[in-house]
């Protein structure tokens, strides 16, 4: 399954470089001052880039081993670069940026076959995705104090907000890909509205 795919090189470059340029020297003030635009922009453009440069045909004839290590791979990385740790590492070693900037890019690598695993392992996978950026938007948004110690609490609760917005986009875009190939199925939308009533009922208990 693809979403979408870019043909233009330079196109692919132009968003590898608008990814990467926040961590560099002369452009840090971007991530170091503005915790929404380090966690909203930079990292979905790190993983973005990574699935555009992976211009590879999809292998459909992986095992079912190596497409849960693909995906695995991909939801360790996104659940660790959402730590409040982690965000507060990269912003503080350039050591630790360089890693981001690896991670992310190469879980957008892998993300591209990963999408051709079955329908089942792609819906576990993304639906733990989108409930993990539930469960941190809300954490984040609902916080009393600051998770993250090189972020305003108010810059907290934005990505917070943010986060949960993701999750939503993420669930349309996969709701839209599905109707598009013509293999949505009444099943896939219970599995969909239970994820949203789950989560607006969560929102609703913390009230």
């Amino acid at each position: 399954m693809s979403v979408f795919s870019v043909n233009n090189r330079s196109l692919v470059f132009m968003i590898l470089i608008i990814a990467v340029t926040p961590s560099l020297p002369a452009f840090r003030f971007l991530i170091l001052n503005s915790m929404q635009f380090h966690m909203l922009v930079q990292l979905p453009l790190l993983v973005l880039s990574g699935y555009l440069i992976n211009k590879n045909l999809v292998n459909n004839h992986r095992s079912l081993y190596e497409y849960t290590g693909l995906w695995i791979w991909v939801l360790l990385s996104i659940m660790f670069w959402m730590l409040p740790i982690s965000m507060d590492k990269a912003v503080q070693s350039g050591y630790w940026d360089i890693f981001k900037l690896l991670s992310l890019i190469f879980s957008g690598y892998v993300l591209k076959p990963a999408l051709s695993a079955s329908k089942i392992l792609i819906f576990f996978f993304i639906g733990s995705i989108v409930m993990m950026l539930f469960f941190a938007g809300s954490f984040y948004q609902t916080a009393e104090s600051r998770l993250c110690s090189s972020y305003l609490i108010e810059s907290q609760q934005t990505t917070g907000l943010g986060l949960l917005l993701l999750g939503f986009l993420i669930l349309a875009l996969y709701g839209s890909s599905l109707m598009q190939t013509g293999s949505m199925h009444k099943l896939d939308v219970y599995l969909i509205g239970g994820y949203l009533k789950n989560v607006l009922k969560g929102n609703e208990n913390e009230k």
